[in-house]
């Protein structure tokens, strides 16, 4: 295994768009430090969700796991967290997930009316707690929320180290999966990833995909793993509640941590 990851600075911690309803007025000093990008791709694989592919002007000093706040000149002054759904490439090219939420102005405007060729402003990178950790993972992603899980599964193999990663994706009806491409890419490409599909409203999944994430989850879990997750409001606080009861230990869960106080919410 590798050495282990060193936690960075918990101080300016965001959440991913996955887990907040709202947007975010712009902060002093966002504006100057921001990074042109360019959409490059604008993909709408369901209704109300858009895949984004961004090129940034230069490039983001951004880590798996991090958020970073989104603009639109749709929308003047106001500001959207997101997770970057990649590890960095050599191109530079960020893939954004986006899922349109009510009282989300900057959300609706990335999936109705942004198209290739737009401009986006990137803000710079805040840590959320969700980065790589020594040991087997256990990811268990909601809607959205599975972008910067993917990202550490990207990571991860980008320098194999032996350890084994369980990816549950959960969405409650087939037709909401909307990245099932590339996750099917992954699992082929890689024999030390498992990808587990949870659908909890759809009735044709087979038995070993039918149930909540958490449900499906639990199934998987083993007691060395670090579990992951990441995904709408009502799944942090399931998680935060129901995974200790079940066992899984406190210093091996990793949720979103909350809004840092110094960024107005």
């Amino acid at each position: 295994m590798s050495a282990t990851h060193h936690p960075p600075s918990e101080r300016s911690a965001a959440l991913p768009q996955s887990t907040r309803a709202d947007d975010t007025a712009e902060p002093a000093g966002w504006a100057g430090d921001s990074v042109p990008a360019r959409v490059t791709e604008h993909d709408r694989p369901c209704p109300g969700t858009a895949i984004l592919t961004v090129r940034p002007w230069s490039r983001l000093a951004y880590r798996p796991g991090q958020a970073v706040p989104v603009h639109t000149a749709h929308h003047p002054g106001r500001w959207r967290w997101y997770s970057p759904a990649n590890a960095p490439r050599p191109d530079g090219t960020i893939e954004l997930h986006v899922r349109a939420v009510p009282a989300g102005t900057v959300s609706a405007s990335l999936v109705n009316e942004v198209r290739p060729g737009d401009l986006l402003h990137l803000g710079p990178p805040h840590d959320t707690g969700l980065y790589l950790r020594d040991g087997d993972l256990l990811l268990v992603a909601g809607g959205t929320g599975l972008a910067p899980l993917r990202a550490l599964v990207e990571q991860v193999a980008a320098a194999p180290d032996g350890r084994r990663v369980t990816l549950i994706a959960a969405t409650r009806t087939f037709a909401d999966l909307y990245d099932p491409i590339t996750l099917d890419r992954l699992q082929q490409a890689h024999d030390w990833l498992t990808i587990v599909p949870a659908f909890s409203h759809d009735p044709h999944a087979a038995p070993a995909e039918h149930g909540d994430a958490l449900t499906l989850a639990l199934r998987h879990h083993r007691p060395h793993h670090q579990v992951y997750v990441c995904g709408p409001p009502a799944l942090l606080d399931d998680a935060r509640h129901r995974l200790p009861l079940a066992g899984v230990p406190e210093d091996r869960l990793h949720l979103p941590h909350p809004m840092a106080p110094e960024i107005p919410r």
